[in-house]
């Protein structure tokens, strides 16, 4: 690993990670970690800096590193614990529950260990050295299972660093100075490698994503200036298309995506559509996407916005990349050329490849490596492929998916469904299978052409607008004879591969479809409407209120953390995944979003309804005499370490009640806001703070005895109502409209909640400029600097003047802005 130690190795949401520090993390984790040769260890965990130090240690103590999906059920886990006997496993608490219950399931003894235990802890003491012979198993991965059960992928030391020096020192897409986001969830051996072990140990460092929502990512890109990013098809799909819906707006973008397209330069795409890549960072270098085939229609409409997307072709057994496109030899639909020390080769249309990459077998499993390794070394991919004049390598198929029928013919699958999907009017996706000697398809109607339809309707209409035509083209034995109309999901991996193995139990009905949820006394509410759009969006299918995460949306990892993206976001709550599953439906997630949120959509909430109800009952924070006093103290403090001046004493009203609107730069902001208010102006206002700064039960007890009412995600409507009660007394709050403290100094985004209490309750608002405090202390630093500091109460501000909570926000906003010199 690199040795520039007070370089930085990982950015988090609200911390930067040393090198120094990494290493001392992995260190300390080490100590806990079961030490000895191939000693096994699974990682159990979500993405979290606590994973990396968890997986390293394994390393240093010489173990074999067993990564698993943080969303796999108790049975998924218990069978690799059956299956390879593991000594022990790091996991965090919110999996733990999982974790042991899969232990005694699978009959075993095994350790586990909590990553919340130890991530957060200083770091010190001494740094990691982790050393190890290039034959030793490294991981130790599980197959996502496309024909059955997974397998225990081993994959050496060596395997690992021919991929890394393919892509480090061949062909140099990775270097010191381009950042990595991590975003997949690490237990692939695509974002394994791609966005944890090479950039980490070729010195790029990472920036790790908290979620795979949009706002996240674009967030995570811009603080980590991120270089590279590493997707699988659905997620450059999604950003595609959302860019895509925007230019199509307007007639003058529309024209410009056509000149770029029929133009095809980079530099003019890039110059042209410059706002779209200043969004993502401005940094980002090279983009890539693996884990499936990238849909051309995608490539190519990334291309034309000056964003080229590399294409990483490989599986599991070999380390992963096989081949990937050239930064200068891009072709959307091509997988582009092997690895410069990868030999490739085209036996019977199947593709072979041999080369220090390709796996060291099957874990306990001889004879299936005997089957897929062979004599000379070559694994067989099961993909069908050729191979141009340049070396260049483009899919064509699956060799394990052919269906022979009885007259001896071979049926490719996928080139069938390619054809019926052309018919995109009336099929979101096809599945060819056979039965009793004919093909039969399995197809997944478009929901927009099937609302209003029945079954029997769909496929008579099909079978005239699609089938027929499709008949007409083809040799006798490549006709479709029989059409399924399934309204749910296609069974896929988690990297979007069809499970063929699974269409036997659509056609016996085993598997459940949208056509078997009662479709009436839908829901209204606005929660699961937004809910409703949001998967129906993602997914691409009809959903209702019955509606199964599991059977009936087929929703893998990367959707579920889709969707705690969304939640968060649209909500402002927190769903952990065990707690998703347990709500098995959209309604019922609805219903439990909709006790249970932060955020809501002020325009369908009636609140002066809800102000005017009877809240006497609701109890209220006390004055201590110790509130004045700590006031004071840091008034003093403030004056003589930073120089503070307090401005604009003459704009705070002579009685309450009013609401103080502070802009929001570190932790000193609260005793900064109090430092101009007298002792009794002091007892008389009340702070809101989230339940996430008074965790402990200290905590709250010093809140109970310090004015400040705690914002409860669980009884939104009550804590709001507390403050309304406090207004309504004639006493004041005090609300940071952003919500959370600054990243970079600047105004955040101003939430609404001040707003509301303000027009409904006819209350003035009196914001507040603070100054130098980001200076004096930012999320990086522990110490208090001796910068300059001033509070600044502005002029008041009449919500009577204003016709919407909106304009209110921007008018409190405009005013701390103005002249604001952060």
């Amino acid at each position: 690993m690199i040795k520039e130690y007070n370089k930085i190795a990982i950015i988090t949401e609200d911390e930067e990670i040393t090198y120094s520090q990494l290493l001392m993390h992995i260190n300390r984790f080490s100590q806990f970690t079961p030490k000895g040769e191939r000693t096994k260890c699974i990682i159990f965990s979500e993405n979290r800096k606590g994973w990396i130090y968890a997986f390293f240690s394994v390393w240093q103590n010489k173990g074999i590193a067993i990564p698993v999906d943080a969303t796999s059920t108790v049975d998924d886990l218990a069978y690799i614990i059956k299956d390879c006997s593991p000594e022990f496993i790091w996991t965090s608490v919110s999996r733990a529950d999982t974790a042991n219950e899969a232990i005694k399931k699978a009959g075993a003894s095994t350790q586990v260990l909590l990553i919340d235990e130890y991530e957060s802890r200083e770091a010190q003491g001494a740094k990691a050295k982790i050393e190890f012979d290039k034959n030793d198993t490294a991981v130790l991965i599980y197959t996502s299972g496309t024909t059955g059960s997974p397998k225990g992928v081993m994959l050496s030391f060596s395997n690992l660093y021919s991929n890394m020096a393919g892509v480090v020192d061949e062909v140099p897409i990775y270097n010191s100075h381009r950042r990595t986001l991590m975003l997949l969830p690490v237990h692939h051996i695509l974002p394994l490698m791609g966005t944890i072990v090479v950039p980490l140990i070729t010195g790029d460092g990472i920036a790790i994503c908290p979620s795979l929502s949009g706002p996240d990512i674009m967030k995570t890109l811009c603080k980590g200036e991120v270089g590279i990013m590493i997707g699988v098809p659905r997620l450059w799909q999604t950003l595609y298309s959302g860019i895509k819906k925007k230019i199509d707006e307007k007639a003058v973008t529309r024209a410009l995506f056509t000149l770029c397209e029929k133009v095809g330069s980079k530099r003019l795409s890039r110059f042209i559509f410059q706002s779209v890549h200043k969004k993502m960072g401005g940094h980002l270098m090279y983009c890539v996407s693996g884990g499936a085939a990238l849909d051309k229609e995608i490539g190519e409409g990334l291309r034309t916005l000056g964003i080229n997307v590399l294409e990483g072709y490989g599986m599991t057994e070999t380390s992963p990349i096989i081949a990937f496109t050239r930064p200068d030899d891009i072709i959307p639909g091509c997988v582009g050329k092997p690895l410069p020390s990868v030999e490739c080769k085209i036996v019977n249309g199947e593709l072979l490849a041999k080369g220090p990459n390709v796996m060291q077998g099957y874990y306990n499993r001889p004879e299936e490596t005997a089957s897929v390794l062979d004599s000379d070394g070559y694994i067989h991919t099961g993909d069908l492929a050729e191979i141009d004049s340049e070396g260049r390598i483009r899919i064509t198929g699956r060799t394990k998916e052919i269906i022979v029928l009885s007259n001896g013919k071979n049926v490719q699958p996928n080139e069938i469904e390619y054809k019926l999907e052309k018919y995109d009017e009336y099929i979101k996706e096809a599945a060819i299978t056979e039965r009793n000697d004919m093909l039969v398809a399995i197809i997944v109607p478009q929901q927009s052409w099937a609302e209003g339809k029945t079954t029997a309707e769909m496929e008579q209409q099909l079978k005239r607008l699609v089938i027929e035509p499709y008949n007409l083209t083809v040799e006798n034995y490549k006709k479709v004879m029989k059409i399924f109309v399934y309204e749910g999901d296609l069974p896929r991996t988690k990297l979007e591969k069809l499970q063929r193995f699974k269409l036997k139990d659509i056609l016996d009905g085993k598997a459940e479809t949208q056509a078997d949820a009662p479709m009436t006394d839908e829901p209204t509410f606005e929660e699961y409407l937004l809910i409703k759009k949001f998967i129906e969006q993602e997914k691409r299918i009809p959903v209702c209120s019955t509606s199964h995460f599991e059977t009936d949306i087929a929703m893998d990892s990367l959707d579920k953390v889709s969707l705690q993206g969304f939640i968060e976001n649209t909500f402002g709550m927190q769903i952990e995944l065990d707690e998703l599953m347990q709500l098995a439906t959209v309604g019922n997630l609805a219903s439990h979003v909709a006790q249970g949120k932060t955020q809501i959509n002020t325009e369908d909430v009636d609140w002066k309804k809800i102000f005017n109800q009877k809240s006497s009952h609701l109890s209220l924070p006390v004055c201590s005499w110790t509130h004045p006093l700590m006031s004071s103290l840091f008034t003093s403090f403030f004056k003589v370490y930073n120089n503070l001046s307090v401005k604009g004493r003459e704009n705070i009203p002579l009685g309450g009640p009013y609401i103080i609107a502070p802009n929001h730069q570190s932790y000193i902001d609260g005793p900064l806001v109090m430092s101009g208010l007298t002792r009794e102006e002091l007892r008389n206002s009340y702070f809101y703070a989230t339940e996430n700064h008074v965790k402990s039960s200290l905590a709250r007890h010093l809140a109970s005895r310090h004015n400040v009412v705690i914002m409860e995600r669980r009884d939104l409507k009550n804590s709001i109502m507390r403050l309304a009660e406090v207004l309504k007394k004639g006493k004041n709050v005090v609300i940071f409209p952003e919500g959370h403290r600054s990243e970079d100094g600047k105004l955040g985004e101003f939430k609404k909640t001040f707003a509301i209490l303000s027009k409904e309750l006819n209350v003035p608002i009196i914001p507040v400029r603070i100054s130098g405090a980001y200076d004096a202390l930012s999320r990086k630093n522990h110490l208090i600097r001796p910068v300059r500091l001033s509070v600044e109460y502005l002029p008041k501000i009449d919500p009577a003047r204003y016709g919407t909570y909106e304009e209110i926000t921007a008018a409190v906003k405009n005013a701390i802005a103005e002249d604001n010199r952060q």
